[in-house]
């Protein structure tokens, strides 16, 4: 701070370091220095053994015949395109590598980098992955730093690369996100919402409103890179992932909404007795979030519509909450500084997008008792209040139960609901033959059969649609291998949003990888089982639809 001059060095008059001693609190500068040396004695200690170490770290060959010798002995075979990416980078060619530390970084890190790329299935396309990787880095000095100190790095960013585009392409846009894989606790089970709010709230704590979003951005994006990661890595269940995600979602809101909260009461009050309520429908409320899913939210808000608030520019109830739920969707979805968040999607609310944002708790539940269609009350089996007080979230579900549980025309309810699936697929035909969730026994026919059954029965109305469907198949209102088909679909789709965001896998690595997280020991194996499974879904669905709906194949 001294004469705004961004330095870490000391001053070497006595008066100056004896001014510096003094803003830490420090009697003089020989009490400062005393305070500082072991410290800098630890740090150069450390530092000393890291240079001995890599002084006789071997490097790779500058020669290139005996360059390539150990490119072929690592995977490269030809070897020619590693040799021409590797005389680029040492070259300066890209921008991350045109200083003399990011070079001697690159040299430093090489002999790893290579055994990892190499032991790739395609060891020429992984390089080429990589090497796009750095050509989008500022610069690449801490990169390489961190993949020579932390050799099982450099393995896992070449698994990433290969195996799961979405986090290759997360990695290229904040390369320091590997970083966060040197904690082991990175590879622990997905954390609850309270754990991850709890974990934040230090590093929160005192920021402004746009700092907040950012930090919550990065913190998010973290935790988020971490579970796809230890997808890619086989070392968790994708459905215990799924709901993980979906914990940081909602601990994402509660942070979020707190925060917006504060900032429009500042300026607008609040309105007594009343509080806004956070719905969340389809795969938050069912707690199996993927790793692109969007998020599902209904606004809700207690108490008197006539209200108004109390503060300095006072707004009258509904265009109090109306405006506070933009601003809270905008927290939760607007690109900022530190990227994305979440795409929110709200149109599942009374009226759908051209209804208003926000209604009183007393409007939705009698919208959802005297108009909604039966979609919507299908829709509503997987609706779980997620925003509000405990007691005003208890009350929220008392009248959820209440609305589900209402007894029902059986053969109109199967009549609505094979309507609307057909309208659904002559809208959004499933797109190829691993359309998990589109086409004849996807999770969708699988939700539909499910849903028709969960009203007509007025029993297991669990959000979650594993829980709900064992429930059933204890009931004895599901098929007895209706858990398992469900379970793998799941864990396939989980899989496939990961690792092939745009279709089928196209490696055989990738296609072994989604059959091991689902329990199979190859791709044909998972493909036949995937076929069994939506055969399972197809026959309950056929089941329940009413036969003059049936679609011929």
């Amino acid at each position: 701070m001294i004469e705004d001059q961004q330095t870490h060095g000391l001053p070497i008059q006595p008066a100056a370091l004896d001014g510096v001693a003094r803003l830490d609190g420090e009697p003089d500068g020989a009490a400062l220095l005393a305070l500082l040396q072991p410290v800098a004695a630890e740090v150069g200690a450390c530092y000393d053994r890291i240079v001995a170490e890599r002084a006789v770290a071997p490097g790779l060959p500058r020669d290139e015949g005996e360059l390539a010798g150990q490119l072929m002995a690592a995977g490269f075979e030809p070897p020619d395109a590693a040799l021409r990416t590797i005389a680029e980078w040492r070259g300066g060619k890209l921008r991350a590598l045109r200083s003399p530390a990011a070079l001697e970084a690159l040299e430093t890190a090489l002999p790893e980098l290579v055994r990892a790329l190499g032991a790739a299935p395609d060891p020429d396309a992984a390089l080429t992955r990589f090497d796009k990787l750095v050509a989008g880095l500022p610069s690449a000095i801490n990169f390489f730093h961190l993949l020579a100190a932390q050799p099982a790095l450099a393995k896992i960013a070449t698994r990433i690369l290969w195996l799961a585009p979405t986090l290759a392409e997360a990695l290229g846009a904040r390369v320091e996100l590997i970083e966060g894989l040197i904690d082991k606790r990175a590879f622990d089970a997905p954390a609850r919402k309270s754990e991850l709010i709890a974990e934040w709230a230090p590093g929160l704590a005192g920021l402004d409103y746009e700092r907040l979003l950012d930090r919550v951005r990065d913190r998010v994006g973290e935790r988020r890179f971490a579970y796809g990661v230890q997808l890619i890595a086989g070392s968790t269940d994708p459905l215990a992932i799924a709901c993980g995600y979906s914990e940081l979602a909602e601990a994402a809101l509660q942070v979020l909404a707190d925060a917006t909260i504060a900032e429009f009461v500042a300026a607008h009050g609040r309105i007594a007795d009343s509080e806004l309520v956070v719905l969340a429908l389809g795969r938050l409320g069912g707690r199996a979030l993927t790793h692109a899913s969007d998020l599902d939210l209904i606004y809700l808000f207690t108490g008197d519509h006539l209200a108004e608030s109390d503060g300095p520019r006072p707004l009258g109830a509904t265009t109090y909450y109306n405006r506070l739920a933009q601003r809270v969707t905008a927290a939760m979805s607007v690109p900022t500084a530190a990227g994305k968040l979440y795409d929110v999607d709200t149109r599942l609310r009374p009226q759908g997008a051209q209804g208003p944002l926000v209604v009183t708790l007393d409007s939705f539940e009698r919208y959802q008792r005297e108009e909604a269609w039966t979609w919507e009350h299908m829709a509503l089996l997987r609706a779980r209040p997620v925003y509000g007080s405990d007691r005003t979230r208890t009350e929220v579900q008392r009248v959820i139960d209440a609305l589900l549980a209402a007894p029902r025309d059986r053969a109109k309810l199967a009549q609505d609901a094979a309507e609307m699936r057909d309208k659904i697929a002559a809208h959004k035909p499933p797109q190829g033959s691993l359309d998990i969730k589109g086409g004849p026994g996807g999770l969708v026919d699988l939700e539909f059969a499910m849903q028709v059954t969960q009203l007509a029965s007025g029993r297991c109305h669990d959000p979650n649609i594993g829980s709900a469907l064992a429930c059933l198949r204890v009931e004895g209102l599901a098929p007895a291998e209706i858990c398992d088909a469900h379970g793998l679909l799941a864990r396939m789709l989980v899989m496939l949003r990961l690792a092939a965001p745009e279709g089928e896998p196209a490696t055989a690595a990738a296609r072994q990888l989604v059959a091991s997280a689902c329990g199979e020991p190859g791709w044909p194996q998972l493909l036949a089982a995937h076929d069994a499974a939506r055969q399972e879904i197809a026959n309950w669905w056929a089941s329940i639809r009413p036969a003059e709906q049936e679609t011929k194949p």
